[in-house]
């Protein structure tokens, strides 16, 4: 996606901003100030679709040991996060969440 042709309006669902307390401060303040706003810039290209039952949402990872996990879906301009975690047990807190 060209920058400037579409904007995007990221939201940070309850969950979500819940499961951003659970975590180190460094990390969600990696997460805010790095990753979110790469997101927001080209969901697309930084994320890889899920499928399956989460087929329509999106998996942005970084870091290493542990890897984290931003799980989000694009609806018409908006991009909300659904979950933000450690990798591990993250999709299946997705898979809650979406029911």
């Amino acid at each position: 996606m060209a920058k400037g042709k579409d904007t995007f309006v990221l939201e940070v669902s309850s969950a979500a901003q819940r499961d951003l307390k659970k975590l180190p401060k460094t990390i969600v303040t990696e997460i805010l100030f790095k990753h979110l706003p790469l997101i927001k810039e080209d969901p697309i290209g930084h994320a890889k679709p899920l499928v399956g039952c989460l087929r329509g949402e999106r998996s942005y990872s970084f870091g290493r040991r542990p890897e984290y996990r931003i799980i989000f879906y694009i609806e018409g301009n908006t991009i909300v996060v659904t979950v933000v975690g450690s990798r591990e047990n993250i999709y299946k807190a997705a898979k809650k969440r979406k029911n």
